[in-house]
């Protein structure tokens, strides 16, 4: 039997190291990974190795990259230095104008239904010039089923009584292709076109009238949707392209394209 001496020796003893179990407890292995957050405690990182990691540089440049790659300058067609657009009625939209010539990203004037005039006509790649336009007098408006293009919308007069004319000046002397697309929406609405340049008449091309619907289709075709006859221009003498009822008592014009001859397609 102890002694109380004895017994007091032990149970001091006893708390001791008790204690010092405890505190071996509580203090953080050295074999576990931590990380320090931002309250200034520590955990376990094991599930969370990129917790605290920085974006990954590479995913920021290839995104700087993409960007780039994305920014693109308007293309203009080769030869839209020599080519100048009008339509009538309404702008192209929602897909690439479909001209006979050219490219999608073509510039166009556009001539409105009421419009009589318009200076400086830009040429296709934007470039302004000396051209001016006058047309005859029209009130009306109407579009062909199918794409918005410049084929789609087309202008006329609704007397149904006169045929409507456009007259281009300054256009500088050479030969030029001219492409004249008139058809309104129905099979006998086509037009015969006439023009009128350097003392000479161009005549005896008709747009498509054979009673079918293949006028709406957007595969322009010669002789269907639009004619084209190669007109010399002499300096000073403008150029007046007459669209004549043929087929109904509707004149019309839905685009124009003039290209000059020595230019490659």
């Amino acid at each position: 039997m102890m002694t109380p001496h004895a017994l007091a020796a032990y149970s001091i003893t006893f708390a001791v190291a008790l204690f010092l179990e405890n505190k071996h407890d509580r203090a953080p292995s050295l074999t576990e990974p931590t990380i320090a957050t931002a309250s200034g405690t520590k955990e376990d990182n094991r599930d969370t190795p990129f917790r605290n990691s920085t974006p990954d540089r590479r995913i920021k440049n290839s995104r700087n990259t993409s960007e780039t790659h994305t920014s693109k300058t308007t293309r203009f067609s080769k030869n839209a230095h020599s080519i100048l657009n009008i339509n009538f009625g309404k702008r192209p939209e929602g897909g690439p104008p479909n001209g006979v010539v050219g490219g999608k990203h073509d510039i166009w004037t556009l001539v409105d239904v009421g419009e009589r005039k318009k200076k400086h006509l830009q040429m296709a790649d934007g470039t302004p010039s000396d051209i001016k336009l006058k047309i005859s007098e029209n009130d009306g408006e109407w579009g062909i089923p199918g794409n918005f293009d410049v084929y789609h919308a087309y202008i006329y007069h609704n007397c149904r009584c006169v045929d409507l004319s456009v007259t281009l000046k300054n256009l500088p002397a050479g030969m030029y292709q001219v492409f004249v697309l008139a058809h309104g929406d129905a099979p006998e609405q086509n037009a015969a076109i006439e023009i009128r340049s350097a003392g000479k008449l161009y005549t005896g091309k008709k747009t498509l009238n054979d009673g079918s619907t293949h006028y709406r289709e957007r595969n322009l075709e010669e002789g269907n949707q639009y004619i084209r006859y190669l007109v010399e221009v002499e300096s000073g003498i403008p150029m007046k392209i007459t669209s004549r009822r043929d087929g109904s008592s509707l004149s019309m014009f839905n685009a124009i394209q003039i290209k000059t001859r020595d230019a490659s397609p």
